[in-house]
């Protein structure tokens, strides 16, 4: 029941309850569910067939699809993904294993800005780097490391060859499975 908010308690994730997210009958939890699903657009796509309306024209290509776990982390993870694959240009795996920020305005009572720093069963250590760090200290964030950042999974579609291409976090040591 994590979900919702107990009065008086912080949830898992540091989140201080709100009587909006109370438990009571007919009430949902919060959540930070934000799937995306990106679609290229060009002008207009066009289609042998036409749809169901008549029309031959589509909104679009498919470029990737995306979701994450991670509580209220899951935004600040689908966001940087995305940014990192299609405004700064990463191939997708590093789009994915790419270290991440979290700022939730507060943290387990504090005002404070995560950053991930997690040495990995596999070996690797996944870290912002230094200068990210300075960056942000000389803007007044208050940093403090964290293991977590939430956990991505991602499709997305070549649309030189029409390919697809999916990366499973390595955070949980995800593999992606396709048909």
């Amino acid at each position: 029941m994590d979900d919702f908010a107990t009065p008086g308690r912080p949830n898992y994730f540091g989140l201080i309850p709100s009587p909006s997210n109370y438990i009571a009958p007919d009430k949902r939890p919060l959540s930070s569910m934000s799937p995306l699903i990106i679609l290229r657009n060009e002008e207009t796509s066009v289609v042998n067939d036409a749809n169901e309306d008549g029309s031959s024209e589509v909104p679009g290509d498919l470029l990737m699809v995306l979701g994450a776990s991670g509580g209220p982390k899951i935004i600040t993870a689908v966001l940087q993904v995305f940014i990192n694959f299609a405004l700064n240009s990463m191939p997708l795996y590093e789009s994915v294993s790419h270290p991440r920020l979290h700022d939730q305005l507060t943290y387990h009572g504090t005002a404070a800005t995560t950053y991930e720093k997690d040495q990995l069963l596999q070996g690797p250590t996944i870290e912002v780097t230094q200068r990210t760090k300075s960056a942000l200290s000389s803007r007044g964030h208050r940093l403090i490391p964290v293991d977590y950042t939430g956990t991505v999974q991602v499709v997305s579609v070549d649309l030189e060859t029409g390919r697809l291409a999916a990366v499973s976090d390595i955070r949980k040591y995800g593999v992606p499975a396709g048909y």
